[in-house]
Parts: structure tokens; C-alpha cells; sequence
């Protein structure tokens, strides 16, 4: 049986309740399917479809990447647009650039490709996905979120998530297989 897995940094209760404050004051319709709260992470490896035996090795890997390894801390900057086509396709809020992160990022990515998953080709974005804008969206209140001065937003880091991404006809629901804590 496969699993469709990701690891992701956790984001703090308190930075998520700013950032739905700020949101919902941009942006207050409520029939805008806005990614649920308990699916606001930041991705740091998508791994797809994977086996479920590999399981257990994914978990070492990641607990060998960790092991030794400090919190730190992160603030959300800007709101921001992944396009395709020209139309915007997801809201996303960007965090700031951290070289601790990237190294992690770098570890994780040299990690994983030893497991025999392929390397991310676009490059490490640090950022957690606010909207999939599907087409129903007010696009003028989307890009209102571009122009927003953010005020600070600082969060330490200090889970690291092994998660199941389970799709279903509504969408996705994730599933914690692992905490890893970080010192």
C-alpha cells in the first residue's frame, strides 16, 4: 500500500491566529474555501506516493537530520501569488530567509535522494499556502494581499512533521505519522 507523505515545519497556534486575523480582515467573504487551520504547515520535502514498508526509513532519516538540532526562529514578510499561465493559482505568505532553514532544507533534500526521491528541481520557497484559488475568488481582494504591509509575525520552529496527505472527494485531510522536536 502506498501513503502520500510530506514533512513539514508545524507553525505555532499564535502566529496561525495572526495570520487568519490579517487574512479575514483583507479578504472576509466567507464562501472563500481558504486552506483549513490544521493544514497550514510549511512544506520542507514532498515525497509522494510512497510504500508503505519505506515508512520506517523515512522516519530514521529524518530523525538522523534532526538529531542535535536547535529550534530557530522565523517571521512571515509578505503575501505572495505562485502563478501559472498568468493567473494567480495560490495566496501563500513568505517567511523570511533563513540560512539555518536552508541548510535544513539542503540536509533533508541530500537525505531523501539517498532514499532514491528525486531532488527538487524549482528550488526551496519557504512559504505556507493560504488559498488554492480555484476560480470562484474575487481576484481584485486576492491581489489587495500583494500590497499588504504584514506586521511582525515571528515564530520559532520547533516540530517537524512526518504527515499523510489523504485525498478525498472534499479534499485532502492530513494524518501526523511523526513528531520530531527539535532542542
Amino acid at each position: 500500500m502506498k501513503n502520500r507523505l510530506f514533512i513539514a515545519l508545524e507553525i505555532p497556534e499564535e502566529a496561525l491566529d495572526k495570520i487568519i486575523e490579517i487574512r479575514d480582515k483583507i479578504y472576509d467573504n466567507a464562501s472563500v474555501r481558504w486552506e483549513a487551520r490544521e493544514k497550514l504547515h510549511i512544506t520542507l520535502k514532498f515525497l509522494g506516493d510512497v510504500e508503505e514498508e519505506k515508512n520506517q526509513d523515512i522516519i530514521k532519516l529524518v530523525e538522523e537530520v534532526f538529531k542535535g538540532k536547535s529550534k530557530f526562529d522565523l517571521r512571515f514578510e509578505k503575501f505572495g501569488l505562485f502563478k501559472k499561465n498568468g493567473k494567480p493559482k495560490i495566496l501563500w505568505i513568505k517567511t523570511n530567509d533563513s540560512d539555518y532553514l536552508k541548510k535544513i532544507y539542503e540536509e533533508i533534500e541530500d537525505s531523501c535522494y539517498q532514499l532514491g526521491f528525486s531532488k527538487e528541481r524549482r528550488g526551496f520557497k519557504s512559504h505556507l499556502t493560504l488559498l488554492r484559488i480555484k476560480g470562484g475568488e474575487d481576484i481584485q481582494k486576492i491581489y489587495k494581499f500583494t500590497k499588504e504591509e504584514l506586521p511582525e509575525i515571528n515564530f520559532t520552529v520547533s516540530t517537524i512533521t512526518l504527515f499523510k496527505s489523504e485525498l478525498k472527494p472534499e479534499g485532502s485531510v492530513y494524518h501526523k505519522i511523526k513528531n520530531f522536536y527539535l532542542h
